[in-house]
């Protein structure tokens, strides 16, 4: 089986592979890091190597960051007993097995209203320079009081507290930004801070993973408000309690025994059959009226 059509489709071991879309070479690869598209798939009789996988045809970009380029070569330097330079290296057409690569999205979409919050700082002072990005706050509330805390210790302490008492001093500022500098010198006596939005480009994996986190804060909470009205629990002091309300084996445990659990697992999948039914009944009962409104305007019989 040859597959090169555009767009068309190919499963292995439930992985989807899609003619031409962007993929990443991984650490299985000697193309580790590399960018590329899949050009091409063939399995069965039509195979070139003689690997149980299917065969995948990618193309790949060049590297363009110096530190890739040595890398590459080294790689193939070492694979081949001789030296390698890049235009020596095979880029197109190269047959790879599935674990070799990662699909990536060509155009990766922010996740709708995932957004993130961070301090940016530019400076020039004391013949040194530099600007810095803080860590990333999911509450604008947190990352302003984080700049709030950075400006006011360079305030009390820091540049601008130097800078303060001379006439040619500058300072503008807005809610969520400030800048001072020293008028004719701003080259190498500034300072800015301020808060930026940037939205995230969030995977599924990301998604799933920070959901099972809070999941599992929750089934904390619930271990918590089950426990505290339990007699033996007044043997423990505030600080075994503490350690106690916070142990994480507890949210690994409960799925295990939710998993095992069938009386819990029938009534989840009766709910959910009775909220489908709820809502394919609503669905068809506002298509079928809209369908009557259809041909009434239309005319059809």
């Amino acid at each position: 089986m040859i597959i090169n059509r555009p767009g068309a489709e190919f499963y292995h071991e439930g992985i989807k592979f899609v003619i031409g879309e962007t993929v990443v070479g991984t650490d299985e690869s000697e193309y580790v890091g590399l960018y590329g598209r899949i050009a091409e798939i063939r399995d069965g009789d039509d195979k070139e190597t003689e690997n149980e996988t299917p065969d995948i045809y990618c193309d790949f970009e060049p590297p363009i960051l110096p530190c890739q380029v040595e890398e590459l070569e080294d790689v193939f330097s070492d694979l081949y007993g001789e030296p390698k330079k890049l235009e020596d290296i095979c880029l197109d057409c190269v047959i790879m097995a599935p674990e070799m690569i990662k699909a990536i999205p060509g155009k990766p979409e922010a996740t709708p209203g995932c957004m993130v919050y961070v301090v940016m700082e530019d400076w020039a002072a004391n013949d040194d320079q530099g600007a810095s990005l803080s860590t990333a706050f999911t509450e604008k509330e947190d990352a302003l009081y984080h700049m709030y805390l950075v400006l006011k210790r360079e305030m009390e302490s820091g540049c601008i507290a130097d800078w303060k008492g001379n006439e040619n001093f500058t300072e503008d500022s807005t809610a969520f930004s400030y800048e001072c500098y020293i008028e004719g010198f701003y080259c190498s006596e500034h300072y800015s801070i301020s808060v930026v939005d940037l939205g995230v480009n969030a995977s599924p994996r990301f998604a799933r993973e920070l959901g099972e986190v809070h999941k599992a804060a929750c089934q904390l909470e619930d271990f918590a408000s089950q426990i505290e009205p339990w007699e033996e629990i007044q043997e423990l002091n505030d600080e075994q309690y503490e350690k106690l309300i916070r142990d994480s084996r507890f949210p690994e445990l409960l799925q295990k025994a939710l998993g095992k659990n069938d009386y819990y697992w029938e009534s989840y999948w009766e709910t959910v059959s009775e909220v489908a039914h709820e809502i394919v009944k609503a669905y068809i009962k506002k298509n079928a009226h809209s369908d009557s409104n259809y041909s009434e305007v239309s005319g059809d019989d």
